[in-house]
């Protein structure tokens, strides 16, 4: 998967679905949406210099993303403390309509 930083502020980044991504319903999977959602707050946490994982995370999918349209993925940290942080990614199709959004709960690395 190929993905490009769109915005360091917000944290944006996106991915062009390709054929690879339907699932049997002709949409694009939502393991691919989790994907993206989850490298993008991965990255999002690298870029404030800090290190870390998911810890716990779930996602909510709104409307089903078409195959070839670029979706995008936009982190907002929603409580960063010293040991976790919590990020909320909302991910929206090229009409900026809402596809999905996930919480994401990340651990930070000790420093």
């Amino acid at each position: 998967m190929i993905f490009q930083l769109e915005r360091e502020e917000p944290f944006t980044l996106s991915y062009l679905s390709v054929e690879e991504d339907r699932n049997s319903n002709g949409f694009v999977h939502g393991g691919v949406i989790f994907h993206l959602c989850d490298e993008a707050v991965g990255r999002c946490v690298v870029a404030s210099g800090r290190g870390g994982a998911a810890s716990d995370a779930s996602i909510h999918y709104y409307r089903p993303a078409r195959i070839g349209e670029r979706l995008t993925a936009a982190v907002q940290p929603r409580k960063l403390g010293r040991r976790l942080g919590v990020y909320l990614v909302e991910v929206r199709d090229p009409q900026d309509r809402l596809m999905a959004d996930g919480l994401f709960t990340i651990a930070f690395s000790e420093p």
